[in-house]
């Protein structure tokens, strides 16, 4: 059965092979990093590095694209691509099911993310919408982006998300009663060559304690800082053939996710900051593996979870598509 569930996978998601990276990075209390990765176990991955630099394989085989942590810190994620669209959350020994989908514009497990302010956003259609008590979706705002693949909600619930078909690169505000606007355009770097749309992208955001806004621009290999009149200058550029991917902020240190590009899909790494500008690589996980270091599994415990039924559920969704379209 699992042979045929891993055919059927193949077979399902092959035609999505070539796929934006994550921006999914964040830090909870007890200084544990969680982030997402798709270049590694299957369709990717989702990652903890405990303070004392374990690593951990929190899900393996799940097309991740970004991670959140609810109001009590625990991680909550999703996975979307093709037909399959559902988000997790982590409890102590389980795994619960939030949300599953299998038409994206109900819900797209590849342009989502958690806010205890706001609940679940997802983008899907051109608009940013929220998933309600009843599960249903609603529009947060008539704004319309040409094209977004993400989004970040603050602790006010101001909802930030980029548009990278409009204006070279813009970056969107929504508040709370829905209405947008426009805080900075021409964010995505000029460069010497065609651009390429698929990686020419504006990624993960975040907001620091006094209001400034980042962002995450691949094409110029760096972190955009914009304050509230929508002034911009760069606060971070990797080196070499790294790009930055998302940034977090946790405790007066600056967290930033990267990955390595030009066709080597090298990394990830996470990359610590302190407020003097001074760095360290915190993890790397191609010098892990050198190292010979353990690699963690998630265990779950007795305790309920839905987690065997979503996977009941997606081996026979999995079974039913595959057999609809010929493939068995």
């Amino acid at each position: 059965m699992r042979i045929i569930l891993l055919i059927s996978c193949k077979i399902l998601f092959s035609a999505n092979s070539i796929a934006h990276p994550p921006w999914g990075l964040v830090v909870d209390n007890t200084g544990t990093v969680y982030f997402a990765d798709i270049f590694h176990h299957e369709r990717g991955a989702v990652w903890s590095v405990s303070a004392a630099g374990e690593l951990t394989l929190l899900f393996s085989d799940f097309h991740a694209h970004n991670v959140s942590l609810d109001a009590n810190g625990r991680l909550i994620t999703a996975s979307g691509e093709g037909d399959l669209h559902y988000m997790t959350r982590m409890n102590p020994g389980s795994v619960d099911t939030l949300v599953f989908k299998s038409d994206y514009r109900q819900f797209n497990g590849g342009s989502t993310t958690y806010s205890p302010e706001r609940g679940i956003l997802f983008g899907a259609e051109g608009y940013i919408w929220r998933l309600n008590a009843s599960g249903q979706r609603e529009k947060v705002s008539e704004y319309k982006f040409a094209w977004n693949q993400l989004m970040f909600c603050d602790e006010a619930g101001t909802i930030y998300a980029p548009d990278i078909g409009r204006g070279h690169g813009q970056l969107v505000q929504i508040d709370r009663k829905g209405n947008a606007t426009v805080l900075a355009s021409d964010l995505i770097a000029h460069l010497d060559r065609p651009v390429d749309p698929h990686n020419d992208i504006l990624m993960g955001i975040a907001k620091d304690p006094e209001g400034m806004v980042y962002i995450a621009e691949l094409a110029g290999q760096r972190v955009l800082r914009i304050d509230p009149a929508g002034n911009k200058s760069v606060f971070y550029s990797s080196q070499g053939d790294w790009f930055p991917t998302a940034i977090t902020f946790h405790e007066g240190r600056t967290y930033l996710l990267e990955f390595k590009t030009k066709g080597k899909n090298e990394g990830p790494q996470v990359v610590v900051m302190d407020a003097n500008g001074n760095k360290r690589i915190l993890f790397n996980y191609d010098q892990y593996l050198k190292q010979g270091k353990t690699v963690n599994k998630f265990k779950q415990g007795q305790g309920h979870s839905s987690l065997l039924v979503v996977s009941l559920v997606l081996l026979l969704f999995l079974l039913w598509s595959a057999k609809s379209r010929g493939y068995i």
